[in-house]
Parts: structure tokens; sequence; C-alpha cells
């Protein structure tokens, strides 16, 4: 095997996806997108435990829409007990 080859096996493949039209929110302002599946995942934790597989579309979904710094001040409010949804 050549050097080339031994680099490209140790590559971890990805998986380029974006996430599919939704007709609850049929305009290209995603901020309701965003938050909606931002709460509908912790909500489907909360109701199904932690790791569940039906949560993890909602998570794929607010992780490929929301800016980190909106996610990131969401989980210091969540830990605060201050976050503004109804979980």
């Amino acid at each position: 095997m050549s050097k080339k080859e031994q680099k490209k096996a140790k590559e971890p493949e990805y998986k380029l996806e974006t996430v599919p039209m939704d007709p609850r929110f049929p305009n290209s302002n995603v901020t309701r997108h965003c938050w909606f599946s931002y709460v509908e995942f912790h909500r489907c934790q909360k109701s199904r435990g932690e790791g569940h597989e039906s949560c993890a579309y909602f998570q794929k979904v607010f992780k490929t829409m929301c800016p980190n710094a909106w996610v990131e001040k969401w989980n210091e409010q969540l830990e605060a007990g201050v976050f503004p949804g109804r979980i």
C-alpha cells in the first residue's frame, strides 16, 4: 500500500447533508425553525430519556441551523433554570 493510500485509509468519512424542507417553516428566515428544534430536542430527551434515537433529528436540525452562540447561551440558561421556553 502506498503512502497516499494509507493516508486516505486513515481519514474518516464524512457525510454532508442538509436539513430537509419543513413545511411549517416555509420562509428563508430560520430563527423560528432553530428555536423550535432546540426546544423539541430537549422535550424529547426529557420525555424519552437522554440519547434516544428519535431525538437525534431535532438535535441535527438545531446544530445545523442555530448559531453556536445562541446554543451556548440557551444551554447556560437551561443549567441556571432561567430558560424562557417550556421544556
